[in-house]
C-alpha cells in the first residue's frame, strides 16, 4: 500500500505540488490526472524520492520512507521515454537493478527471461536496445522497472508519443501485467481513456 499525506514540493519559493493526500491499496492502480505543468512529475519524483519534499510523509506498506534515499525505497519508475541504457541489450537492461542488488546470475538470468515472456518480447533478448521500436522500448522499460520486485510502481505518461495502433495495444498488455503481477501502481496520465481503462480510481490534481 502507498499513502501519500500531505505531500509539498517548493522550488525557489515556487510551490509546485501543494499539499497532496491520497492511498493506494495493495495491487490496485490510481491514476493521477491534470493538465501539463500542473506538478504530476514532480508528484512521483517526491514519491520515489527523486527530488525532495518540503512537507509531508510517504509510507509504503505502513513504512515511513520519507527520509530513505531512492534505491531503498522499493520503487520503481518508469519515464515518459523510458530511459534505457543504450549501450546495453535488452537482457542487460532488465538485469540491471538485479546485478546491483547482488541476486545471483542463475536467478539473474531466470528472472530476466520470466520478465520477457510476461512482455512478449523473448525474441528480443540479445537486440541493442538502439533496434527497438518505440512500443518494444516501452515494454522493455516496464520489465526493467518489474525486474526487482517494486512495493510500488510509478509510470509516468508510459503511453505518450506512440502512434495509435501501438498505444492500445501497449495499454491492453500494460493493464494485464499490472493484474497479473498484482502491482501497486500510481499511474500518471493526461489521458482520461487510458485512467479509465488502467486505473482502479482516478485522483485530479488540483490546481495550486
Amino acid at each position: 500500500m502507498l499513502n501519500v499525506s500531505n505531500l509539498s514540493v517548493a522550488f525557489d519559493n515556487t510551490v509546485i505540488v501543494d499539499n497532496i493526500s491520497f492511498t493506494v491499496p495493495t495491487g490496485e492502480t490510481l491514476a493521477i490526472t491534470g493538465p501539463s505543468g500542473i506538478g504530476k512529475t514532480t508528484l512521483l519524483h517526491a514519491i520515489c524520492g527523486i527530488i525532495r519534499t518540503t512537507h509531508g510523509i510517504v509510507h509504503i506498506d505502513n513504512v515511513d520512507v520519507t527520509s530513505l534515499p531512492t534505491h531503498k525505497r522499493g520503487i520503481g519508475l518508469v519515464s515518459q521515454t523510458g530511459d534505457l541504457f543504450p549501450t546495453m541489450t535488452v537482457s542487460q537492461n532488465i538485469e540491471f537493478g538485479l546485478r546491483i542488488s547482488k541476486m545471483p546470475k542463475t536467478d539473474r538470468t531466470t528472472r530476466v527471461h520470466e520478465l520477457l515472456e510476461m512482455v512478449n518480447l523473448a525474441h528480443l533478448a540479445h537486440r541493442d536496445v538502439a533496434e527497438l521500436s518505440g512500443g518494444e522500448a516501452r515494454r522493455i522499460a516496464l520489465a526493467r522497472a518489474l525486474a526487482p520486485r517494486p512495493r510500488v510502481l510509478l509510470l509516468d505518461e508510459p503511453l505518450s508519443g506512440l502512434d495509435q495502433t501501438t498505444h492500445d495495444a501497449l495499454m491492453s498488455d500494460l493493464a494485464r501485467v499490472l493484474k497479473q503481477t498484482a502491482t501497486t501502481a500510481l499511474l500518471v496520465t493526461h489521458d482520461q481513456s487510458e485512467a479509465d481503462f488502467l486505473a482502479d480510481t482516478t485522483f485530479v490534481l488540483p490546481h495550486k
